[in-house]
């Protein structure tokens, strides 16, 4: 008690002592940012036989030591007390609760306490982000091991701040999610919600149901097998791995919907009853999901509920809920007898009455239910938990009526979409959510009631993997935006601010090239990676933050050397443009090319007779074509006129691959100027020459091009190939061509095509 007295006045001392805020305050780097941070003048210097203090057991000592030893060569000794250079100490301190800490800094000593071991390792973690980010080293390295004087006294704002990892559509290993798990930790992150299946593949091991994983965890995509699970061995080490580091793993098990790799290995569990011949091998949404009329489906789901509630300590258990079609139950007796035996009206309220039986189960077990917010659709699950992602009226619904949500609303939090301009970016979903915008999130909006703000338990950044084709495309869409979810979830609305946050990234920047973390930075925005001119072409470029940027005009790989860009760059030749960002430590962004063409403008017809709306299309229904080459053996082509390139899918099936179209027409130019050519097809040419090729994925507008037109009628021919590639069909691409000037940047301009 005497000692908890005296660490208490050193620390109200230092908090009044009038040199705070002193210059060395721009030292301070830590991410969450603090909610309560006082500087002083000078530094605690950290030396070899200095001598430590801490609870047996601590796993924060044995971090702070652990990074000292491999980064500093500084090894710090075992003493008991308070005499300690370095001491860490649990101390009766409610207002700290599970996770605050009090950190005291002075040129003799460290101090740090906490209620909770939790509470100390997040101490911790801020004492790290004191130190030189060399910290991060796994050997050592030169640097001046010290830390600022500061006082600190933190707490968070949120009990909740997660990331959720989708393993589902693309497996990420067990070392590559311990290295995410590692790089969360540094920021407090305390929620990692695992989804492991999916309609795309089951990734966790239930060993009753060995099919799960037999045939639910491999899709053969192209011709190639693709799949991996987890061992209930390496979920088990996955969790103590993520428990040692502050981290609840929070499985998700998705039903009634998204349940196709489940239904391809136990299809008696669908309303149909198969077969199905593998997991979904596209994206999006499957219409077959589990019988909701069949008790068999309830004690199927237990039973693998009852082996996950087994294998996780989590207190939650998320069942998705989402996205889940209702036209099999429209058409299934047995579910359409169980509703007219509950009085059920709407297909609605019988995934309601599902999960009500699914969240009893979990409640026996000792579990709370969390679930997306389309569980609200028809009556919500009395004690579920909302996760709430079409935006915010979800959340805004369940905490007004009393329930506990996490927000996890698409526009802000969603981390498979962009981080800036979408031709600097390998594919994605779409959206757009840069750091700044996930920065301005608040968790709590207007419309909860003042009474109800404490149901908002947090918020989670969604990582969705469809279209993570490489590994560190995981690393990619999460660093840095993870940082921002950290301070929105740790640090007090009031405390927070953009600017510093930015500056802070710098300092965490290096710490990812420790860590070997493929981290976003920002590119240089603006103007077509295509562009054919006439005399001169003058090139804006910005970033969404602020960051050197360096380039060349000789088709060479622009260096942290090479000429920085200052002014819209003018150029009147035809060259390869190459740019990249630099970061103050020199890491440089990958390079962005683009092609300058110095042309002659391309001359419209002034009069074409016997114009009508529409185009000729010359398709062949089937065959399976993933070059344009093999057109040329097509004999049995058939022709048509239609009003759009989209009208071919109403020869096909939904999601249906196969076949092919030729398209010809014409497209009229009002007046002379540069345009922007854009389509999805897998060409496009006009007035006879090649200008877009799409030949993988019909997903974004990076083969967008500029040309110089004159006023006039331009032939146009389309080549399309209905193809699935990565796991997205043609047919979810508008595959229109439009023509807008180049001041328009609305992709969408309709375009009149003739024939």
């Amino acid at each position: 008690m005497k000692c908890k007295k005296l660490y208490g006045i050193m620390l109200g001392a230092f908090l009044l002592s009038g040199h705070v805020f002193a210059a060395s305050k721009a030292s301070v780097n830590i991410i969450p940012k603090p909610n309560q941070v006082v500087v002083g003048e000078g530094y605690f210097v950290f030396s070899n036989g200095m001598t430590i203090s801490a609870p047996a057991g601590s796993r924060s000592k044995a971090l702070l030591v652990q990074k000292l030893q491999a980064a500093a060569g500084i090894g710090l000794k075992d003493v008991a007390g308070s005499k300690a250079s370095v001491e860490l100490s649990i101390r009766k301190a409610p207002e700290l609760g599970t996770e605050g800490y009090r950190l005291l800094v002075t040129k003799k000593e460290i101090k740090l306490d906490a209620a909770t071991e939790n509470g100390l390792y997040y101490g911790v973690q801020s004492l790290l982000q004191l130190l030189p980010p060399q910290i991060e080293s796994g050997q050592k390295v030169e640097a001046n091991w010290q830390v600022p004087c500061v006082s600190i006294s933190d707490t968070p704002r949120f009990s909740y701040r997660g990331i959720m990892l989708d393993c589902s559509r693309h497996f990420s290993t067990v070392d590559e999610i311990k290295k995410m798990l590692d790089a969360f930790a540094l920021y407090k992150i305390n929620k990692f919600h695992w989804h492991l299946t999916d309609d795309q593949g089951w990734r966790i091991e239930i060993k009753r149901y060995p099919k799960l994983t037999q045939i639910g965890s491999v899709r053969v995509e192209e011709g190639k097998p693709y799949g991996g699970f987890y061992t209930q061995e390496q979920a088990k080490e996955i969790i103590q791995y993520a428990t040692d580091r502050n981290i609840e793993v929070i499985p998700e098990i998705e039903m009634p919907g998204h349940g196709m790799a489940a239904l391809a290995a136990y299809p008696e569990y669908s309303c149909t009853g198969g077969p199905f011949k593998q997991p979904r091998i596209t994206w999006g949404v499957e219409d077959d999901v589990f019988c909701a009329g069949n008790d068999a489906t309830y004690t199927f789901l237990q039973n693998i509920l009852d082996e996950v509630c087994t294998l996780f300590p989590s207190k939650y258990v998320h069942v998705g809920g989402d996205e889940c079609p209702k036209v099999r139950w429209q058409n299934c007796p047995k579910c359409q007898s169980v509703m007219k035996a509950n009085g059920l009206k709407t297909e609605m309220e019988l995934q309601s009455y599902f999960t009500k039986r699914m969240e009893k189960y979990l409640e026996s077990k000792g579990k709370r239910l969390f679930g997306w917010d389309e569980i609200l659709e028809g009556g919500i699950a009395p004690s579920a938990t909302i996760m709430s992602w079409r935006g915010e009226q979800g959340g805004i619904e369940a905490a007004n009526a009393g329930h506990d949500v996490v927000m996890t609303p698409g526009g802000y939090v969603y981390l498979d979409h962009y981080q800036g301009d979408m031709l600097c970016e390998k594919v994605k979903i779409g959206g757009l959510s840069t750091l700044q915008n996930v920065y301005g999130y608040d968790p709590i909006p207007k419309a909860i009631a003042d009474d109800k703000a404490f149901h908002v338990l947090g918020l989670q950044g969604n990582m969705w993997q469809e279209y993570m084709f490489e590994p560190n495309q995981i690393e990619f869409q999460i660093f840095p935006r993870v940082t921002a979810i950290a301070e929105v979830g740790w640090t007090k609305k009031e405390n927070k601010n953009l600017d510093s946050f930015i500056q802070r990234i710098d300092n965490q920047q290096i710490r990812w090239d420790y860590h070997s973390l493929n981290y976003y930075i920002p590119m240089p925005e603006g103007n077509m990676n295509y562009i054919q001119f006439t005399d001169k072409v003058t090139l804006p470029f910005t970033t969404n933050r602020p960051v050197k940027v360096v380039y060349t005009l000789d088709g060479s790989d622009p260096t942290a050397t090479s000429a920085v860009y200052s002014e819209p760059l003018t150029v009147d030749r035809s060259v390869t443009l190459k740019l990249r960002s630099v970061l103050p430590q020199g890491t440089l962004s990958p390079v962005r090319a683009i092609e300058l063409t110095k042309t002659v403008p391309y001359k419209g017809l002034a009069k074409v007779d016997g114009l009508n709306k529409g185009m000729k299309m010359r398709y062949v229904k089937d065959g399976d074509y993933t070059s344009v080459n093999q057109l040329e053996a097509v004999a049995q082509w058939k022709d048509t006129i239609v009003t759009s390139i989209n009208d071919f899918f109403k020869f096909k099936k939904k999601e249906q691959s196969g076949g092919a179209a030729i398209l010809d027409g014409y497209i009229y130019v009002e007046k002379d100027g540069d345009y922007t050519l854009h389509c999805l097809a897998d060409q496009f040419y006009l007035n006879g020459k090649l200008l877009i090729v799409n030949d993988k994925m019909k997903k974004n507008a990076k083969s967008d091009i500029t040309v110089p037109l004159t006023a006039g009628y331009f032939p146009i021919k389309i080549v399309f190939l209905n193809r699935q590639y990565q796991g997205v069909v043609s047919e979810w691409m508008d595959a229109r061509p439009t023509v807008r000037p180049v001041s328009n940047t609305n992709r969408d301009l309709p375009t009149v095509v003739y024939y």
